[in-house]
């Protein structure tokens, strides 16, 4: 692998990485997530879905305290 496309994708991996971090994080601190409030599947989405699926929890995931 080339040093031009490390230097490219460090910000992508480290944008990811922070993201995920993040939403496990705001995950851990709701107490309740849409979807019939089942935290270990939004763990997974989370970790298996990378990027997206940090983009997916923050997009649908989150759910207002009431």
């Amino acid at each position: 692998m080339s040093a031009r496309l490390l230097l490219l994708l460090a910000p992508l991996v480290a944008l990811q990485l922070y993201l995920q971090v993040m939403a496990l994080r705001d995950l851990a601190r709701q107490p309740r997530v849409a979807g019939n409030n089942n935290k270990w599947l939004w763990v997974a989405i989370i970790i298996l879905g990378g990027l997206l699926g940090a983009l997916v929890y923050f997009a649908v995931g989150r759910k207002e305290a009431s």
